[in-house]
């Protein structure tokens, strides 16, 4: 009888550290979009972000990236990290051209004209080489100013 307990026992603890074991599952959501000047942007709100779209992998898209913030504050090269949740692999997302060939970490082009209730702006085109969930984080001149996430078709 002991024996058998013990089996069971035994038995049962097995299992759960089996079922202990599994792999949990991660639930990504993109950030939530905010408006400015009447238009809808995905990215942090009162510090950067971009127009409100669909990304698709692997396809190139130009991009006007808004800064709000003092003026002194926004100079500098701007630095993109663009990290793929899924597979946490960690790429350049801005494009300094039409192409993936020409993926960069920074620019350092300077800014443009206010636009949209943004203090600065920047052009570049963007890409995400793969679907799914991405985080996106910005820096200026070194500082990071936030971090957003975008899904990717």
């Amino acid at each position: 009888m002991l024996g058998t307990f013990r089996l069971v026992f035994i038995g049962l603890g097995l299992a759960l550290f089996v079922l202990g074991c599994e792999k949990e599952t991660i639930v990504y959501e993109a950030t939530p979009t905010f408006v400015s000047e009447t238009e809808e942007f995905v990215g942090v709100e009162g510090k950067v972000g971009f127009l409100d779209g669909v990304y698709i992998a692997n396809e190139p898209r130009k991009t006007l990236w808004h800064f709000w913030g003092p003026s002194e504050d926004i100079n500098g090269a701007v630095r993109v990290e663009g990290t793929h949740l899924e597979t946490g692999e960690k790429t350049p997302l801005l494009l300094d051209g039409h192409s993936f060939d020409y993926a960069t970490w920074e620019f350092d082009h300077g800014f443009t004209q206010p636009n949209l209730g943004a203090t600065k702006t920047m052009p570049s085109y963007i890409g995400f080489d793969k679907p799914g969930f991405w985080e996106v984080s910005v820096y200026t001149d070194g500082n990071h100013i936030g971090d957003f996430i975008v899904d990717v078709n």
